[in-house]
């Protein structure tokens, strides 16, 4: 009777669990711009709600809102945040970990300036919350957006303290931008999905900066 053999194909378990973690980090990031979409998508109804409502003229009867000048320095700091990392990812790409590091250092800092300067204007706005419809809207908008701009710099904080960790890992190899070791590539695609991220946060305070300070 002659034996038969199967032959069964060798699956490497730690490249399946690298991919499954690449993959992970992908589909995390754009979850987190669906949770964003989905907390301003509250604000942003209720804004063009009770602006197209007005009833009895209380949507803004004083045409009081918040300092535009404070509105603009949060934009241009989000704004200038998100820049620097983009510079920092392009320098990084030519194999300068040290400019990406020193890059995102000052976008955390940026950030955090942000939702710092987020939460002072929320103690001195010269409306009550229940004064207007505006006014309403806007003090549910403040803490939101100032939250997740922390929780988004907690997100760039690791990535720094990450790159500042593993630095020798990569040295042999041009860096954290060109090894091909697991560690590197996993921590590219987290930073290519922040960056997704930031952008789209970029973009939501130009919206809002519109919405709240210009209209």
């Amino acid at each position: 009777m002659s034996e038969i053999t199967e032959s069964r194909p060798v699956v490497d378990e730690e490249q399946h669990y690298h991919e499954a973690a690449l993959g992970s980090l992908w589909w995390g990031s754009r979850i987190g711009i669906a949770l964003g979409l989905t907390a301003f998508g509250g604000i942003i109804f209720a804004y063009f709600y009770l602006r197209s409502l007005n009833s009895h003229g209380l949507w803004d009867p004083h045409g009081i809102t918040a300092s535009t000048l404070m509105g603009a320095l949060i934009l241009s700091l989000v704004l200038l945040s998100a820049i620097l990392n983009q510079f920092g990812n392009m320098r990084l790409r030519k194999g300068s970990t040290l400019d990406w590091q020193v890059a995102n250092v000052a976008a955390l800092l940026g950030g955090l300036f942000a939702a710092g300067f987020q939460i002072w204007e929320m103690t001195r706005l010269n409306f009550q919350p229940g004064s207007s419809g505006y006014a309403g809207v806007y003090t549910a908008f403040g803490p939101v957006y100032a939250l997740i701009i922390i929780l988004s710099m907690y997100w760039l904080e690791t990535l720094i303290a990450r790159s500042f960790r593993s630095a020798k890992l990569f040295v042999d190899e041009g860096g954290v931008g060109f090894s091909n070791l697991p560690q590197a590539e996993n921590f590219r695609a987290n930073l290519e999905g922040f960056s997704y991220y930031w952008v789209f946060m970029g973009i939501a305070s130009v919206v809002f900066f519109i919405l709240f300070y210009v209209l």
